[in-house]
């Protein structure tokens, strides 16, 4: 759990004020942007409510989707989707820093920040390609499934229940592929080659590592149950502070064990 520490002295603390500034920044440009949204969506939802009583307002409804209110809506909506897209991606970016970072620390006596930078530059561009690939089928995958769930579940309504196991099937596969970032800084596989050897090094270990990450997910959910008050800015500020402490101590988690399943431990005396 100590986040904070790294051989290079002042990386961790430049990381952790990089990443505050990412997810509080992102915070503090949506919170407006959902004000609006919500406000466009009472909007349409009265327009909704008005048709489902009355169908033969068809013509009032459909006039709604060439409103400006509903363009307004949709371009609020993908704001929002590209100040999520955009923060997301510069996490994952430090995060991968840290985690090639204390990769770097586990296995050499000295290091420098050199040693770091070359780690993060070297795995880049494949880490990059990886992850495009990886979310666009996820992406495809997600699109697929919710589409079979619709159909179901107009012959068996009961089957809507079945999207709210979908936090369930995240934890699932993240624990699969838990290692499909720190294999591409610690071997020069590729890109298409990363997908089978992340899933072989988490066979055998899905329990728990899945166990291990059900514990980070539950700490973030426990902390910010008491994270309460009338102060929007404050609220989101240490929602952010914690968000970070937890995504580095998730990224130290990864790599232990990481090395715990793919290092023979050795005597030191031999």
């Amino acid at each position: 759990m100590k986040f904070y520490d790294l051989k290079v002295q002042g990386v961790p603390q430049a990381l952790f004020v990089l990443l505050l500034a990412v997810l509080f920044g992102s915070g503090i440009l949506i919170n407006p942007l959902i004000g609006e949204l919500n406000i466009n969506y009472q909007q349409f939802l009265a327009i909704y409510n008005d048709f489902s009583s009355t169908p033969e307002n068809i013509d009032t409804f459909m006039t709604f989707f060439l409103s400006e209110e509903y363009a307004q809506m949709v371009e609020t909506m993908l704001k929002i989707f590209g100040i999520i897209v955009i923060q997301y991606a510069l996490s994952m970016l430090l995060s991968f820093f840290y985690l090639g970072a204390y990769l770097v620390d586990l296995e050499a006596n000295e290091v420098s920040f050199s040693a770091y930078m070359r780690k993060f530059l070297t795995a880049l561009p494949r880490f990059i390609g990886f992850q495009v690939l990886f979310f666009i089928g996820l992406g495809i995958l997600g699109v697929f499934f919710l589409f079979f769930i619709s159909l179901l579940a107009v012959i068996l309504p009961l089957m809507y229940f079945v999207i709210v196991l979908l936090p369930f099937a995240w934890l699932v596969i993240e624990a699969i592929f838990i290692f499909k970032e720190i294999t591409l800084l610690d071997t020069g596989v590729g890109i298409f080659k990363n997908f089978a050897l992340s899933w072989k090094l988490s066979a055998g270990n899905r329990f728990m590592i899945g166990r291990n990450i059900f514990f980070i997910v539950l700490l973030s959910m426990f902390v910010r149950m008491f994270v309460v008050g009338s102060n929007v800015l404050l609220s989101l500020f240490i929602t952010s502070f914690i968000e970070v402490i937890v995504l580095l101590i998730k990224q130290r988690l990864i790599a232990l064990m990481y090395i715990s399943r793919t290092r023979v431990a050795r005597d030191n005396k031999v």
